[in-house]
C-alpha cells in the first residue's frame, strides 16, 4: 500500500510540473496573435515584419529561438525583394533547424538567383566623372 501511494504522488508530481516545461521551450513573443491579424489584414504587412525582427531579437536574447521564425522573416523580406537580408535569416533557419534544410537551400539558391537577376537588370554606373 505504501508503495502505490508513492508511485500515485510521482504520478501527479510529473502531471504537473512536465506541461510546466513545455510552455517555455521557445520565446514565440505572441506570433500566433500576430500571424492571425496580419492574415485577416494584409494591408498591415509592414507592422507584421517589425513584429518578426521583435520575435527574433527576443528569442536570440533567450537563446529560445522557435523553428521556423527565422524562415518566416526571411520569406518576409524574400516577397519585399530583400534579397540579401533573405539569404541571410534562411542561412540562420538551415543552420539552426536541421530538418530545414533541403527546403532552406532552395530558398537560398532563389534568392541568390534574383538578386544577381536584379543587379543585372541595374543600368550600368556613369563612369563619366573618372575622365
Amino acid at each position: 500500500m505504501q508503495d502505490l501511494r508513492i508511485i500515485l504522488i510521482f504520478l501527479v508530481l510529473v502531471t504537473f510540473t512536465l506541461p510546466a516545461c513545455a510552455q517555455n521551450l521557445y520565446v514565440w513573443n505572441n506570433y500566433d496573435n500576430t500571424l492571425y491579424e496580419y492574415y485577416k489584414n494584409p494591408t498591415e504587412r509592414a507592422k507584421f515584419i517589425e513584429a518578426l525582427e521583435e520575435t527574433i531579437l527576443k528569442a536570440e536574447e533567450s537563446g529560445r529561438v522557435p523553428p521556423g521564425i527565422y524562415a518566416e522573416y526571411g520569406y518576409a523580406q524574400y516577397e519585399e525583394g530583400n534579397f540579401t537580408e533573405a539569404v541571410a535569416y534562411f542561412q540562420k533557419e538551415y543552420d539552426k533547424w536541421p530538418e530545414s534544410r533541403i527546403l532552406m537551400a532552395k530558398m537560398i539558391r532563389n534568392a541568390k538567383f534574383l538578386s544577381e537577376r536584379a543587379r543585372e537588370s541595374l543600368p550600368p554606373e556613369d563612369n563619366k566623372s573618372e575622365e
